[in-house]
């Protein structure tokens, strides 16, 4: 019997020796080299294939689309009550779908001589002029890019404040919505499709037909006070990203 547990006894130990060892498992490695992740762009550019004054075409005032340094929209150094224009722009932008908005930045109203006329009709003021509440704006999204206004046969949406229908003087404009998450009859600006936006703009009171698309400029509300007053502005044209962001509204630009 005591030859027996000694046996046993050796056996277990010889299993311990067993399960302490060392065993190899098959394996393989893969990699992936190179992986980047960068950052997307908004690039939106601007071109001007149109613009007129009481009538005129002025054909000096076109570009292609660019980058905006020192393009104007508009120059006018001899407004008379009743005068009115155009301008025509179209809108591109590449890589990613983007909200847009039209600010108007950095406005000036200046007084520069105050004359007889002036004086006349009660303007006493020798700094700031009258001229930015005397110009009617008033602008569209121009579907089919003719340049004329067509609310009912083409659906074209007229473009001021909040994406609602208006007609504003320069003075009280401080951004006009192209598409922001309020708007309901535009749509984002999508890469290689160009957006063509269309303004009209009138020395006086500007009425706008929104049935038959019919604008008209009456010059009479605006007095002497404006003699040789001045007006300028920067028009920024400002693009955000639409994906992840769903909240965005022109209102909320900080320039």
């Amino acid at each position: 019997m005591k030859k027996i547990l000694i046996s046993l006894s050796i056996i277990g130990i010889a299993a311990g020796v067993v399960a302490g060892g060392t065993i190899a498992f098959f394996n393989d490695t893969e990699t992936s080299t190179g992986n980047i992740i960068t950052a997307g762009s908004i690039d939106i550019t601007v071109d001007s294939n149109g613009s007129s004054y009481n009538g005129t075409d002025l054909l000096g005032t076109n570009f292609p689309a660019k980058d905006l340094t020192s393009e104007k929209f508009f120059v006018f150094d001899d407004i008379k009550p009743g005068d009115y224009g155009t301008r025509h722009i179209s809108l591109h932008v590449a890589k990613n779908s983007a909200y847009a908005c039209l600010l108007l930045d950095d406005k000036v109203d200046l007084e520069n001589v105050l004359t007889g006329p002036e004086t006349a009709v009660g303007d006493t003021t020798s700094v700031v002029g009258e001229m930015s509440k005397n110009i009617d704006l008033f602008a569209w999204e121009d579907l089919n890019g003719n340049q004329v206004y067509d609310p009912t046969s083409n659906n074209e949406p007229a473009l001021l404040t909040n994406g609602n229908f208006a007609v504003d003087s320069f003075f009280d404009i401080t951004y006009v919505v192209i598409f922001d998450s309020n708007s309901t009859d535009t749509s984002e600006l999508v890469p290689n499709v160009t957006r063509n936006i269309a303004l009209t703009w009138c020395a006086g009171t500007q009425t706008v037909n929104n049935t038959t698309g019919v604008v008209t400029c009456d010059g009479s509300g605006m007095g002497d006070e404006v003699q040789t007053d001045s007006f300028t502005a920067n028009v920024v044209l400002f693009g955000e990203q639409v994906r992840n962001n769903p909240d965005f509204e022109c209102s909320d630009v900080q320039l």
